[in-house]
């Protein structure tokens, strides 16, 4: 394989034939009986390419025989306790665990409700008094 150095026109029977540069042709292409100068052996130069890089979200799917999820992973705030769906007793147990972060979060999407429910909204600083104790407990050494 030849690989063209710039690109020429030459008039072949009366009709225009163009090279362009970097065009390959075979070695036996007469066009090198004339103008061999023109033409050199192909060489890369510089480094290879680096491989591709998938983003996150296909590079956990590439797997061979692994389905393919089509939507985006969801985010933290969508796995987050949603009071709204869940009765006052699975709220009361959530929040006896929490910390009092999360319990104000949880405690202010109860108040924020379009309908919200009395007896988690009067427990607010019961509750927030507990997280903020049980944050400390856990923050300080054990003796």
């Amino acid at each position: 394989m030849q690989r063209c150095n710039e690109s020429f026109t030459i008039w072949r029977d009366g009709a225009p034939v163009a090279f362009t540069a970097g065009q390959l042709i075979d070695d036996k292409h007469p066009i090198l009986k004339t103008h061999r100068h023109l033409f050199a052996e192909p060489q890369t130069t510089g480094h290879p390419a680096p491989p591709a890089r998938l983003p996150a979200t296909e590079q956990a799917t590439a797997d061979p025989g692994a389905g393919r999820v089509l939507t985006p992973p969801s985010s933290e705030t969508s796995t987050a306790f949603d009071p709204s769906e869940h009765n006052a007793k699975e709220v009361f147990a959530y929040l006896d665990t929490a910390t009092e972060a999360e319990a104000q979060r949880v405690l202010d999407a109860e108040a924020a409700a379009d309908t919200p429910r009395a007896g988690i909204t009067k427990a607010r600083d019961k509750v927030l008094a507990d997280a903020r104790e049980r944050d400390e407990q856990a923050a300080s050494p054990a003796e």
